[in-house]
């Protein structure tokens, strides 16, 4: 689709070609513009003003994006300062041995070794920045670490059948503080690159390229809405308000926040244009809340609701677009089925809907959540007895606020509000639609499995193995699309780039001059399939990269 198709209601519009660029009334210039300032426009500034370069930076809003609403998990191996505090042996090979399995084919084989390879000295560069780790090793497998722990395993390491081929390692490295702490990534970042001379447009939104008249981009159009103005103040609580968790728990309240944004940066922004002597870093992040190139590129999960900051909206992607950029993976979308905590709900099992057992409980939600959407058509159920669904109850109760309404509420939602009861197996299947043969054979299987009696159909940690016999039985909805127990989720793909550069590639392979991308807008460690922390890690990976590139 083109890139003014009205179809896809996009705020970016198609280029603007001047003669002269000399002649234009430039509001500003800069050797790099950074669109987007989250994770990867971040460090990507820091390089490029490390390099010498005179940076701009735009924001949709006032910087930090996803990273900074984030968990603060950044995935780092092969012996980092907090593995080696917490006594964890790691090496570069055993990362890159488990990380195939994870990134496949999403990137060459040289780029993820260097991924490996450069993974201790890019956690040293954020402590060399204010970022703080800690080898505070979590004691249980969990989708979050607890308060107090900051080292754990954030994918699926440990899971039997991945270990077989990699020796495990904790690998999620947690940024210090309470709760989520993505802020405390982002924010000493940003001190840093202010202090070094950035230059921040907030409240602005890129809207189209400045070409010359032999098509090479010359400068940026943005809709500015002044910093201290009224109308600032009412985006500054829209982001606010956004970056509550009720706007997982309840989508359509994004979607208001988005429109209530789009309006104001229409009727009180100013347009300004910014020169570009050098390059620029595409950094603004997914396109999730674009709920238009989720119906596009991977429909199966429309119903998922969006996970992300009020900036993910695709617009970096479009602006590549616009300009020629590849894209592709935009129909890779990561939708976690986390059962952890409550971990009861990992010592059920996970069926289809025909009432077939297909994954083991205790992988990565990520992975679940996959198998879901792209094998067995959204629909899927977790079967527990009684004892395991009083536990699960227990263990989803409400803790520390913030990471409740996160992990426990929507487990709790689906556990009071979305599942089906039944005295025996067979009832229960007819209640949920399923085979009666195949679910009491796939419950039958496991709980001979897990009496020692036969081989496991699919293996899991000890932990979560507990046989399924005491009535009545549930069965709890988790397909994608269940908006009684929420399934978040996030886009993978982006434009595709130079590896060891970061700058776009065209539709024909070949570079277009000027134009980098990074985290989210560019294809990258995290396009294939998604673990907790790998997100982050490619900000810093790919950011810094883009960063150096652009200001050459």
């Amino acid at each position: 689709m083109k890139v003014d198709d009205p179809n896809w209601h996009s705020r970016i519009r198609a280029p603007l070609e001047v003669k002269d660029p000399e002649g234009v009334e430039w509001d500003d210039t800069a050797d790099v513009v950074v669109v987007g300032l989250g994770g990867a426009g971040i460090c990507a500034a820091l390089e490029a003003l490390r390099a010498g370069a005179k940076v701009i930076a735009i924001d949709r809003f006032s910087g930090g994006g996803a990273t900074r609403m984030s968990g603060g998990v950044c995935y780092s191996g092969g012996g980092t300062p907090a593995q080696k505090e917490a006594g964890v042996e790691d090496s570069v090979e055993e990362m890159y041995r488990y990380l195939k399995l994870e990134v496949a084919d999403a990137v060459a084989d040289s780029t993820l070794r260097d991924f490996c390879n450069t993974s201790v000295e890019n956690i040293e560069w954020l402590e060399n920045y204010g970022v703080q780790f800690r080898g505070t090793l979590s004691p249980i497998k969990t989708s979050y670490p607890a308060t107090g722990h900051f080292l754990y395993y954030s994918g699926n390491e440990a899971q039997a059948d991945y270990a077989d081929h990699a020796k495990p390692a904790p690998r999620g490295h947690r940024v210090v503080g309470d709760g989520l702490t993505g802020h405390r990534l982002f924010d000493p970042l940003l001190r840093s690159a202010l202090a070094l001379g950035l230059k921040l447009y907030s409240y602005s939104e890129a809207r189209r390229f400045i070409l010359s008249d032999t098509g090479q981009i010359v400068g940026i159009q943005i809709q500015h809405v002044d910093d201290n103005s009224k109308p600032a103040s009412q985006l500054k609580k829209i982001v606010r308000k956004f970056s509550n968790a009720s706007t997982l728990l309840f989508p359509s309240i994004a979607a208001k926040l988005l429109s209530e944004a789009n309006l104001i940066s229409d009727r009180d922004g100013t347009a300004k244009v910014i020169r570009i002597d050098k390059a620029v870093i595409l950094a603004a992040g997914g396109y999730i809340h674009n709920r238009n190139m989720v119906e596009h590129y991977a429909p199966q999960y429309l119903g998922a609701v969006p996970l992300g900051s009020i900036g993910c909206d695709g617009s970096g992607i479009r602006l590549g677009q616009s300009v020629g950029a590849k894209t592709d993976r935009l129909n890779h979308v990561s939708a976690w089925r986390q059962f952890n905590p409550p971990a009861a709900l990992a010592s059920g099992i996970v069926v289809n809907g025909k009432g077939e057992r297909f994954v083991s409980e205790d992988c990565y939600g990520g992975k679940i959540g996959h198998d879901i959407a792209e094998e067995h058509g959204g629909t899927a159920y977790i079967i527990l007895d009684s004892r395991l669904r009083r536990r699960a109850l227990w263990e989803a109760m409400p803790g520390k606020a913030e990471l409740f309404r996160l992990q426990g509420a929507p487990a709790l939602m689906g556990i009071l509000m979305s599942s089906k009861k039944a005295a025996t197996l067979e009832e229960l299947a007819e209640k949920c639609g399923m085979d009666q043969t195949l679910l009491t054979a796939s419950v039958g299987h496991y709980n001979r499995a897990a009496d020692g009696l036969e081989e496991p159909q699919f293996r899991k940690h000890y932990d979560f193995v507990r046989p399924i016999v005491k009535p009545p039985f549930y069965a709890v909805d988790i397909s994608i699309h269940n908006r009684k127990y929420l399934c978040p989720s996030i886009s993978l793909g982006g434009i595709v780039v130079d590896e060891e550069t970061g700058q776009a590639l065209n539709e024909s392979g070949k570079p277009i001059p000027r134009l980098f991308a990074a985290g989210k807008n560019a294809k990258g460690i995290s396009s294939h399939r998604y673990v907790s922390g790998i997100a982050l890690a490619d900000c810093v990976y790919s950011g810094r990269i883009a960063g150096r590139s652009a200001a050459r």
